[in-house]
């Protein structure tokens, strides 16, 4: 959010780290728009869905990820987007993914103002009126079909007080999330086929609201139900439980605040740790 595919002092500085640390790799950062100008506003305007689409369109016609399987590097809300990408990019040309990492994605929606909760996992003081205001203004025009189709943070808001306008107008997050009752099998199939997926949280995130969803935690209005007890994991909708029970499921942690990570961290902790899949292993 806010930042283009491959400005030199953001996400383009990680694409240098890695193909560093790992000479010869080919790597490529997705862009949602025609320009920089146009990448870094479609990161609050436009679809979510059009966005995957178009990214599965463009990764299906590339020839450096043909018959060969890929890692995935998400950052806050690209994680989630990336997430739905494996999930509905399954066609015949369509690239496999061997593993996927997320750093800080609303997995399981977000469901607060950003910096309006203490210490991600309880309102602010009274005093701050305005949080008050502005949740209450996201909670009556979230779900509007405009907003939905149109402003990227309102497609992932999941309001736990209002659990039946999210299911019946959410856009994108309850389709992915297979929320509904009639879900997909095929999005369960496709994160099964994960040999990893490995989900980061900040420590200090209060800009994800609640932080947990990045291990796709929910707040349910009065405490945030951890992942191993959310129905979505209980009954395998994702296949998360088959990914945990085979040991292919991380959760780990980033100190300090929603993508305040620094080169040196991300270096030894996900480049080194997750991102060095063997070729012979990601090869169809």
């Amino acid at each position: 959010m806010g930042d283009s595919c491959c400005h030199p002092r953001g996400i383009g500085s990680i694409k240098q780290q890695i193909e560093d640390a790992f000479p010869g790799i080919f790597v490529f950062s997705v862009a949602t728009g025609q320009t920089e100008n146009e990448d870094v506003l479609s990161t609050y305007f436009g679809n979510a869905n059009d966005q995957v689409a178009r990214a599965c369109e463009l990764l299906s016609s590339m020839p450096e990820l043909r018959g060969r399987a890929f890692v995935g590097v998400g950052f806050s809300q690209g994680g989630l987007l990336l997430r739905a990408l494996i999930q509905r990019c399954t066609g015949p040309d369509a690239p496999r993914a061997h593993t996927l990492v997320t750093m800080g994605s609303p997995h399981n929606g977000v469901s607060g103002v950003p910096g309006c909760w203490i210490n991600g996992v309880g309102r602010a003081p009274l005093e701050y009126g305005w949080c008050e205001a502005m949740q209450a203004l996201l909670g009556e025009g979230a779900y509007y079909s405009w907003l939905q189709s149109g402003l990227i943070q309102a497609q992932y808001f999941k309001d736990p007080f209002h659990l039946d306008w999210y299911l019946a107008c959410s856009g994108f997050l309850a389709d992915v999330n297979n929320d509904r009752p009639a879900t997909n099998a095929s999005y369960a199939e496709a994160l099964r086929s994960l040999q990893r997926l490995v989900l980061f949280q900040f420590e200090n995130d209060i800009t994800v609201v609640p932080r947990q969803s990045a291990h796709f935690g929910f707040y349910n209005g009065s405490v945030v139900v951890p992942l191993n007890e959310t129905d979505n994991y209980i009954d395998d909708k994702l296949g998360l439980r088959t990914l945990a029970e085979s040991g292919r499921l991380t959760l780990d942690f980033c100190p300090g605040f929603h993508m305040q990570f620094t080169l040196d961290w991300f270096r030894d902790n996900v480049t080194r740790k997750f991102l060095g899949v063997a070729v012979e292993a990601a090869a169809a």
